[in-house]
């Protein structure tokens, strides 16, 4: 939130909170993905660079692809116009996120069957599948799965980097809480969460 926003919030509360409610409420239909998605056209269409990374980088931590992002604001170019796109890819590529790397735009995604889901521990463990790895936090029958993979240089972060509930990427000592995935030193983006489902006694995860 802006300076401006949390100012009028103190001065003029009782005029700005209802904004927020009627924002609030007029989404609460819509999935997490869906909500950030909008969120990222939003700030196109304002041609607002602050407001764009941060709500990027939230669409990638609640599972949005890369892929996913571009085509939202493709579909909404009549609306946005091409030179909105254009600003706002030209701002992605100074980010310099590893997952809009050209080589691996376009890659499908598909569902894997990581795990039986009774052999899940409590608490944070890694699992391997497809050359990949993935982290999964359990808590009291609740998960939250988050790629291993650094979101700064993609960097593969090992169990063994670990220690308690932060985890530290060892290439540039990014910190992360993997009990909601947050970056907490260092870094400016949270692991990217993936999206899984459970069927049958099976954990699935999709990328």
């Amino acid at each position: 939130m802006s300076d401006a926003l949390n100012y009028l919030l103190k001065v003029r509360k009782n005029a700005i909170e209802p904004y927020f409610k009627a924002l609030k409420e007029g989404g609460k239909h819509l999935d997490v993905k869906t909500r950030s998605l909008l969120s990222v056209i939003t700030k196109v269409y304002a041609q607002t660079e602050t407001g764009l990374k941060q709500y990027l980088v939230r669409a990638l931590r609640d599972g949005n692809s890369a892929d996913e992002i571009l085509d939202a604001m493709l579909v909404c170019l009549p609306t946005l116009g091409m030179s909105k796109i254009i600003w706002a890819v030209d701002i992605i590529l100074q980010m310099n996120i590893p997952d809009f790397n050209p080589e691996l735009i376009g890659k499908e995604k598909k569902w894997h069957k990581l795990i039986v889901l009774n052999e899940i521990d409590e608490g944070v463990s890694r699992h391997d599948y497809d050359g990949r790895a993935c982290f999964i936090n359990k808590t009291n029958d609740e998960y939250q799965v988050f790629d291993s993979r650094c979101p700064h240089q993609t960097t593969d972060i090992p169990f063994s980097a670990l220690k308690g509930s932060i985890l530290t990427c060892l290439k540039h000592q990014w910190k992360f809480n993997v009990e909601n995935g947050e970056c907490i030193e260092n870094g400016s983006r949270p692991l990217n969460r993936i999206e899984f489902k459970i069927e049958e006694g099976f954990l699935y995860v999709y990328s």
